[in-house]
């Protein structure tokens, strides 16, 4: 499962390389390849700017450690940060500054991921 986390706000860049190092360090997900996607540079820009982690993850099961970090890392953001998280054809947005609850946000991502109606 191919899982693209996406960050919408000030310095968008800066906090996805916050949350890439975050999720490197979650030993829950040990087992996903995680890379980032730059976005394509126009004339003028100093270097690539980061636009997207994409996480591989073996077996599926670990979308809920995924779901859990995110949440969790969001939580303790003091920035208003907007997520995106992207699997196939399903994708959910997320203002965490609405959901400051690490579990809301891992619970939302989750629903919405695995097309799960609401509890």
């Amino acid at each position: 499962m191919i899982v693209e986390i996406g960050l919408n706000g000030d310095e968008a860049a800066y906090e996805l390389r916050q949350l890439e190092k975050w999720l490197r360090d979650d030993d829950e997900l040990r087992g996903a390849t995680i890379s980032g996607r730059n976005a394509p540079t126009e004339s003028g820009d100093m270097g690539p700017v980061l636009e997207a982690l994409q996480v591989l993850m073996e077996p599926q099961g670990v979308l809920t450690a995924l779901a859990a970090s995110i949440g969790t890392w969001a939580g303790v953001r003091r920035r208003s940060v907007r997520i995106r998280v992207r699997s196939g054809e399903k994708e959910v947005e997320i203002d965490a500054s609405r959901l400051r609850d690490p579990d809301d946000i891992a619970s939302r991502i989750l629903r919405e991921l695995e097309g799960k109606p609401e509890a």
